[in-house]
């Protein structure tokens, strides 16, 4: 008899350390409160692409990609794979968004190729995205 207290005892107190996945699949990450969003970003083109890991499944997959200016320079942004249900709830349209700096691998000197940036969508969701393009 003991032994059940015990166990439900610390299986009562561990149980929230267990607590499951932050992200369920499908679902979109929400952005967290307290975060600040300082960087302006203007996105004036979308586009998708084929071609991920995923087409070996069978799933209908694509790239998404998004021509944006960020202090003056314009970029291409490109986000994760992204399947075709998941892909509608995403609200991603030319416009202004804010976004944050995630990782700058070249703070040396000073590209903007690999940065990795956090896009603040109008419904509260976040768009990992990397730059992979420059243009003049």
């Amino acid at each position: 008899m003991k032994k059940i207290v015990v166990v439900s005892l610390l299986l009562a107190c561990f149980s929230p350390l267990f607590y499951g996945q932050k992200t369920r699949p499908g679902q979109l990450p929400r952005a967290k409160s307290g975060v600040v969003y300082t960087i302006k970003v203007h996105i004036s083109g979308i586009h998708l692409r084929n071609g991920c890991s995923a087409v070996s499944t069978g799933d209908s997959c694509r790239n998404l990609y998004a021509d944006a200016t960020i202090d003056g320079k314009k970029i291409e942004l490109a986000g994760a794979e992204v399947t075709y249900p998941t892909f509608q709830r995403f609200n991603v349209v030319p416009g202004d968004y804010k976004a944050r700096l995630l990782k700058d691998p070249h703070k040396v000197n000073g590209t903007e190729l690999y940065r990795e940036y956090e896009l603040l969508l109008p419904d509260n969701v976040i768009w990992q995205c990397t730059v992979t393009g420059i243009s003049e």
